[in-house]
């Protein structure tokens, strides 16, 4: 009877609360235990987190070994080639992304959710106007005679100027994409994750084929000299991978931003 008597009562004032349901992990609500995004990509979008890398792939290369000559009059030519316009309107895309994020009040509120999309504008914008010269290859204006005596291909861009304009950013970008396979080694592509506090800024799993590239073609340019060329000039493949990088990191980013905002169900 005593451990009857003992025993909590469920109904009236004495009734056990329901656990709380874990939230997404919101950098401005500190509560935890998170649960993760659901709408990051899954084996349904396939074709473009795993189909674009390797398409660019089978493209770079297999046009390099079919066809040479046309290889290096339409893809790899600056300032007109595939390659090179991929260059410039892939970090537009992710500019538009990044920049409508900036208007959203649910950003705003955030300083460090507004900091990574300012980051991501400002990056996507430099990235598009250093690739076209900031429209020197566009309108076709001579550089002015103190900038050509400074920049060593003579054009109005930043990253020939000084070899830090151009090794900085571009180092920085490596290690965090490089970072992505080693993350996702520990357990299958694709498989459950746990969530965190700072989940909203870690790029999903699904990028780690797009990561895999940039090494794949350093692997390819370092093998390359005494044998057989694979692929003339494979640094233009890997600026490709990066800037794809960015504009999927982006768009998922985005998305689970619009996941954050949605009311409770």
């Amino acid at each position: 009877m005593a451990t009857l008597q003992n025993a909590p009562r469920l109904n009236g004032r004495n009734r056990a609360a329901p656990p709380a349901q874990p939230r997404l992990p919101d950098p401005k609500l500190p509560s935890r235990p998170y649960r993760p995004f659901t709408c990051d990509p899954g084996w349904s979008e396939a074709w473009w987190w795993l189909g674009v890398p390797v398409l660019v792939a089978a493209f770079t290369i297999g046009s390099y070994q079919i066809a040479h000559h046309w290889y290096e009059r339409y893809v790899l030519p600056e300032c007109h080639g595939i390659l090179e316009l991929s260059h410039f309107f892939i970090p537009l895309v992710g500019l538009s992304i990044a920049g409508g994020l900036l208007f959203k009040p649910f950003v705003r509120a955030r300083p460090l959710v507004f900091t990574v999309s300012l980051v991501g504008a400002l990056g996507c914008l430099y990235i598009a106007g250093e690739e076209m010269s900031w429209g020197q290859h566009i309108f076709h204006w001579n550089t002015p005679a103190y900038w050509a005596t400074v920049n060593h291909q003579q054009e109005t861009n930043l990253h020939n100027a000084h070899v830090i304009l151009e090794r900085l950013p571009r180092s920085m970008l490596e290690v965090g994409i490089f970072i992505r396979p080693g993350r996702s080694a520990r357990r299958s592509l694709l498989s459950p994750a746990s969530a965190c506090r700072v989940s909203l800024f870690l790029p999903p799993t699904a990028l780690v084929t797009t990561a895999l590239g940039p090494t794949t073609f350093k692997l390819v340019d370092w093998l390359q000299p005494g044998r057989e060329e694979i692929l003339k000039r494979p640094s233009e493949t890997i600026e490709t991978y990066f800037f794809f990088f960015i504009l999927a990191y982006l768009i998922v980013y985005a998305r689970r931003i619009k996941q954050l905002e949605a009311p409770p169900k």
